[in-house]
């Protein structure tokens, strides 16, 4: 029987498991061969799996406003929009520029051992968050993006750029939103060291090759730990896959032992590796990516940090034409707080609370 492999927030309820769903400690949290329902897709989310194996056949059978395929065509609509806007063709020259500058920069610290200069370092990435003041449109941006190369760079600018959007909603100060830009832009550093083949290979990583992966913490403390830094970037680079509730990595760190920027980092490290994946598996709904979040909002992540983010993340679709899983299409009009990925849309006359709606759900932007 056909399998293939699917992004988790694909999955739908009646899917078949064709492989074990394996926890990183090798336990198994879902048999072959198991049904899916909504519960057992909310648990596989929980832990962070992103990609699940499932059989072929059943997939085929579904409702076209279900598919992923279906969404695709939608949500590319939308980012077209973006992409072929004046302030894209902005964007777009400034974060090229941007990624070949830090590019450059931190393989010539890894290589050489050559002193930081935060503030050359910053430089890019700070003009494009004193330019790009409205979160929208800013992740959006960097969805359009997600096309470049040199994944590991990209990356980390738009963990800085998701981090200063969090420090304000913090009403941080100015010098302190450009403490967490640069703890972004330095918490994968260690990632340099890792091997190519274990750093872009496309599949699953094996036992050893996750081990490895997950070195890359310890070596860019290592890297780190004697440059004239403040001490928050040297402990974000280490301590950026702690989790709250102590399921992280490489301590184990409960949330009174992880320092404020590290927990904020580790939001925008996670957001930006959820949406990444857009790439290869169809474009994703950002109220998928909401759901997924604010389902472990109390226990892998630290509320007060999460909570805004994801908030102002939802409120930035209000007046957003989106389509729903029932074919129907709508307006976004008011978020649900306790449901932050089931707002209230206006469909014709109709304004429908989806958060009291158990089978309706949003699944693609107009």
């Amino acid at each position: 029987m056909n399998e293939k492999t699917i992004f988790i927030f694909d999955a739908e309820e009646g899917m078949r498991i064709s492989q074990d769903v394996i926890l990183p400690d090798g336990n198994i949290l879902v048999k072959k061969g198991t049904a899916l329902d909504m519960n057992l897709i909310s648990t596989i989310s929980g832990y962070h799996i992103l990609e699940i194996n499932v059989y072929d056949e059943v997939a085929e059978n579904y409702d076209a406003n279900y598919s992923a395929s279906s969404s695709l065509g939608e949500s590319e609509q939308y980012y077209d929009k973006i992409r072929n806007s004046k302030e894209f063709e902005i964007f777009n020259e400034s974060y090229k520029a941007n990624v070949d500058m830090v590019k450059q920069q931190l393989n010539h610290v890894v290589t050489t051992g050559a002193p930081i200069d935060p503030d050359e370092l910053l430089k890019g990435t700070m003009k494009i968050v004193a330019t790009n003041t409205n979160s929208l449109q800013l992740f959006d941006m960097l969805h359009v993006m997600r096309h470049m190369d040199d994944l590991t760079y990209v990356h980390s600018i738009n963990v800085a750029l998701i981090s200063s959007v969090i420090g304000k909603l913090m009403n941080y100060s100015e010098e302190e939103i450009k403490l967490l830009t640069l703890c972004g832009l330095l918490h994968d550093i260690g990632k340099l060291l890792i091997p190519d083949e274990i750093l872009n290979k496309p599949g699953k990583l094996t036992d050893n090759e996750y081990a490895i992966m997950k070195k890359h913490v310890n070596l860019g403390y290592e890297q780190l730990k004697t440059q004239n830094l403040d001490i928050r970037i040297k402990e974000v680079s280490l301590l950026h896959h702690e989790k709250c509730d102590g399921t992280g990595y490489p301590f184990g760190l409960k949330s009174k032992d992880i320092p404020a920027c590290a927990k904020i980092v580790t939001i925008a490290d996670v957001y930006d590796a959820m949406t990444a994946n857009r790439v290869y598996r169809g474009s994703i709904c950002p109220f998928e990516v909401i759901d997924i979040m604010q389902a472990d909002a109390f226990t892998k992540y630290d509320p007060i940090y999460i909570i805004p983010f994801l908030k102002k993340v939802a409120g930035s679709y209000i007046h957003t034409d989106v389509k729903l899983s029932d074919g129907r299409t709508g307006k976004v009009i008011l978020i649900n707080d306790n449901a932050l990925h089931k707002p209230s849309v206006l469909v014709g006359n109709e304004l429908i609370d989806l958060s009291k709606k158990k089978d309706l759900k949003i699944i693609s932007m107009l």
